[in-house]
């Protein structure tokens, strides 16, 4: 009997693709997709030159009917309309932007949130002179086949776009979809999620409006002062994997050191909501996580949890890579990659930095600020790039070494420290089993390896607070 030579299918089913693309990204997050399409196309606009963000919009409106998207980033050009832009996934030889710090991997953004937000969309879209558009309709969707999208030419000259860009708008929302676009506090949460994410680009001057109101950044930064010998971040610079590694670590904006401000918890419990303490992770300049105190940036792991102290100190760290594949980052540019190679060895100086900054709080908070006020008035909120400019001339990195950092614990005047004790204090000292310590270090700070002082102190200071409370 002979064999015939059958093939087997091995393509996925339409519905599976639309539904399972969808599944795992939010709606606020298919959002944030469109807007990187539209700063990469100020990125490939630029040519390699230095974007003009002050140039460049991009205005989104949410209403319970439709959903729309304008930018003036350059538009997408018909060629590459024609072959990738509304392919479902990237070809492994699609090189369009091996040169540009994007953070696009896989060509499924802007389709991905079509597909999550309804059934009709049309794009319109003018590069150059140039003006088409592409409808992805409901027939479309149901039809069982991977049919290739007609690219037409707007029927009158009133429908053409007045600039280079790209118009996308969505109608017949899913129900669930249009609740949360008129819901106010959606609204604010996408408003939120925006100013967060695309900070350093609001603070380059693009402009970004949801429902015609402009979007602010949040300003993440650090506390430098540019004297040779005053107090400075934690600073480390170093190219792993092909992925070049900035981080800070130091003293945030969030602490006014006002001696009429009255607090329980300590002198470095200052402003109870500050969003920028803890760690923020940026990857080519997207903000993936904003103000992170959790075990995921290292709280808790080998260092105290996060509270109420250390409300002071923030980090930030930065991965730039002209291959995004290398980033540790999701598809959904919102979440990290923590199995990369390139993010554990990173994470092992963010403790370093921390550590830095834990001790001085620690060292200062049964001291006046006023004291500390006086080391810091001359110091100014930066940036990362910023922070690291400012202090690359005191780096304190061995010779030989292929990483910038700089260390304050080796610079006189770098960490400032307390004076002696005042006149009114006591000392107290008590000797309890090394097991006790550091069964109580683990319950206080989730570190069992605490130092003994520092244990013995918050043991007081938490019986200090009851005292206070009681005698009121």
């Amino acid at each position: 009997m002979k064999l015939s030579n059958d093939t087997a299918k091995a393509v996925p089913t339409k519905q599976f693709f639309v539904s399972m693309l969808t599944r795992d990204i939010s709606l606020d997050d298919a959002i944030l997709d469109l807007i990187d399409n539209c700063l990469d196309g100020a990125l490939r606009l630029a040519n390699g030159n230095d974007v003009e963000y002050a140039k460049h919009y991009v205005r989104i409106k949410l209403s319970k009917d439709q959903f729309s998207i304008e930018d003036n980033c350059g538009g997408i050009p018909r060629d590459v309309a024609i072959k990738y832009a509304f392919k479902m996934g990237r070809d492994a030889d699609d090189q369009r932007d091996a040169d540009t710090e994007t953070i696009g991997m896989y060509g499924v953004g802007m389709k991905r949130a079509l597909f999550k937000m309804g059934t009709d969309a049309l794009v319109k879209t003018r590069h150059g002179n140039d003006t088409f558009e592409v409808h992805i309709d409901s027939k479309w969707l149901d039809d069982k086949e991977w049919s290739e999208l007609p690219i037409k030419v707007p029927s009158s000259a009133s429908e053409k776009l007045s600039k280079p860009g790209t118009t996308i708008v969505v109608k017949d929302l899913y129900p669930g979809v249009a609740k949360h676009f008129s819901n106010a506090a959606f609204v604010n949460e996408v408003e939120t999620a925006i100013s967060h994410h695309f900070t350093m680009f609001l603070q380059r001057g693009l402009k970004i409006e949801i429902n015609g109101k402009a979007v602010k950044p949040v300003h993440v930064e650090v506390l430098v002062s540019m004297r040779k010998d005053g107090p400075a971040p934690y600073v480390y610079q170093k190219t792993i994997d092909g992925v070049l590694v900035s981080i800070t670590v130091g003293l945030n904006t969030s602490r006014q050191y006002d001696s009429d401000d009255d607090d329980e918890d300590g002198d470095f419990a200052g402003q109870r909501n500050s969003a920028t303490a803890g760690w923020t992770v940026l990857c080519n300049d997207r903000a993936v996580i904003v103000g992170d105190k959790n075990r995921l940036t290292g709280w808790g792991d080998g260092i105290p949890l996060y509270h109420d102290q250390f409300i002071v100190i923030t980090g930030i760290i930065e991965f730039r890579a002209k291959d995004a594949k290398k980033l540790p980052v999701t598809t959904t540019k919102r979440a990290l990659d923590t199995s990369s190679n390139v993010w554990l060895e990173s994470l092992v100086k963010m403790k370093e930095g921390m550590r830095v900054w834990i001790s001085y709080t620690n060292q200062w908070k049964n001291h006046p600020r006023e004291d500390q006020a006086s080391h810091w008035s001359d110091a100014k909120p930066m940036s990362l790039s910023k922070a690291i400019e400012a202090v690359s001339p005191r780096v304190t990195s061995k010779k030989g070494s292929d990483a910038l950092e700089f260390d304050p614990r080796k610079v006189k005047g770098a960490l400032p420290e307390p004076k002696g004790s005042t006149p009114s204090a006591r000392r107290i000292v008590f000797s309890r089993s090394a097991e006790e310590v550091r069964a109580v270090s683990t319950m206080l700070f989730d570190d069992a390896n605490e130092k003994p002082g520092i244990v013995g102190d918050k043991c007081f200071e938490i019986q200090l607070v009851k005292a206070n409370k009681k005698g009121a």
